[in-house]
């Protein structure tokens, strides 16, 4: 299965996803997240916003969040620093999707579980597209994360934990998931990582 062509996004998605670019220079530069601190392997944040965009979402919100998710948990960004700039929407959707570092990987997955529910559309859209964006890159030839065979198939059976508690909110996302799902399941057990 090839990687899907960039998609070419509306106009205003563009200037705020240029907006958010500039922001994220600003306020904290691309940096790994090690497998240890949560639920993501190393994840660039234009991929989470293209894999928005593949699923047909073109809300400039939705996307500048995408641009910020990770801002709260691993910069020193606050929800009003974010509110200030992009408005309280776009610092709404990033607080939703951010996870407390100082709890354990575990009880984190477990309470992302149990107020997937409960989050807005746009929080659950963004962390599935998180999520995805993580199969996807975990499925690569060379991944970026140090997990063994166990720990990819745990995590991916998680993704699928994830999902179903939040209930399809995109089709087209929700078809993305469980196609790169397989591929990943696929790549993990034929190269035995």
């Amino acid at each position: 299965m090839s990687t899907p062509k960039p998609v070419k996004p509306a106009a205003a998605s563009t200037s705020v996803l240029d907006k958010a670019l500039a922001f994220r220079g600003r306020h904290g530069a691309e940096r790994p997240i090690a497998p240890e601190a949560g639920m993501h392997c190393i994840l660039n944040t234009a991929d989470v916003a293209q894999m928005l965009q593949e699923a047909g979402e073109s809300d400039p919100f939705l996307l500048a969040a995408a641009m910020l998710h990770d801002l709260l948990q691993f910069g020193s960004v606050t929800e009003p620093d974010i509110a200030s700039v992009f408005g309280s929407e776009v610092g709404c959707i990033v607080a939703e999707v951010t996870d407390n570092p100082r709890l354990s990987r575990s009880t984190r997955k477990a309470l992302r579980i149990t107020i997937a529910p409960n989050m807005s559309r746009r929080a659950k859209l963004l962390k599935l597209a998180q999520l995805v964006a993580s199969v996807r890159n975990l499925a690569t030839p060379t991944p970026p994360s140090p997990w063994d065979e166990k720990q990819r198939f745990d995590f991916f059976d998680w993704v699928e934990k994830f999902s179903a508690a939040t209930g399809v909110q995109n089709p087209t996302l929700q078809a993305i998931m469980l196609a790169e799902l397989e591929r990943a399941r696929l790549e993990t057990t034929a190269s035995g990582r």
